[in-house]
């Protein structure tokens, strides 16, 4: 817009200087800018997720159908340490099998969350001898709410949020991947260290 009022302005500034003449000219039609080109490919978008859990605050209740073929309720599990680990895909969970007996010794129950069905999750578990109940959240809805469905790439981000005996939770690393060696340190840090 403001070079087509430049251009105006302009135009009339040189009619003036033309009034000299005896002809007088019409102005031409001053061209309008043309629009900005757009990319081809769109830029990238930032993810869509739209809740997050906090370390210190009740941990947020839900009911998933577990591999064994019976449904888990978060709210069941009070009186155990409780560690969720997020995955977008199963096999990203096969690792818990080397954590889970150092994790059970510690009084910790490990659950994975991924967006397989139960019946995919239990052939997967059995495949793989694992002993860690892999949960069904086909939704992603468990997921989003703590904070790990990015609806826009519709998948789950990885992470893990470790749980309280009275469903508060004491940690959570929310979008990120760390080797699971790494993980059980911080969960045993963690609960060793409260009292």
């Amino acid at each position: 817009m403001r070079r087509s009022l430049f251009a105006v302005v302009l135009l009339l500034a040189l009619a003036g200087a033309a009034g000299a003449d005896e002809a007088v000219k019409t102005p031409q039609p001053v061209p309008t800018p043309a629009a900005p080109e757009t990319p081809i490919s769109p830029s990238p978008q930032q993810s869509h997720i739209t809740s997050q859990v906090y370390v210190g605050e009740r941990a947020p209740d839900f009911e998933l159908d577990g591999s064994s073929g019976q449904p888990v309720k978060l709210g069941h599990l009070k009186g155990y340490w409780v560690l969720l680990v997020f995955a977008d895909r199963r096999a990203d969970l096969a690792p818990l099998k080397a954590i889970e007996p150092d994790l059970r010794r510690l009084g910790v129950r490990a659950y994975g969350v991924c967006a397989d069905k139960a019946h995919v999750l239990g052939s997967f578990v059995k495949q793989k001898e694992m002993e860690t109940e892999l949960l069904a959240d086909i939704t992603g809805e468990v997921s989003q709410i703590y904070g790990l469905y990015d609806s826009r790439m519709r998948l789950v981000r990885p992470g893990f949020v470790l749980i309280d005996r009275q469903c508060i939770v004491r940690m959570a690393l929310l979008g990120q991947q760390i080797p699971f060696g790494e993980m059980l340190g911080l969960v045993k840090a963690a609960v060793t260290g409260a009292s």
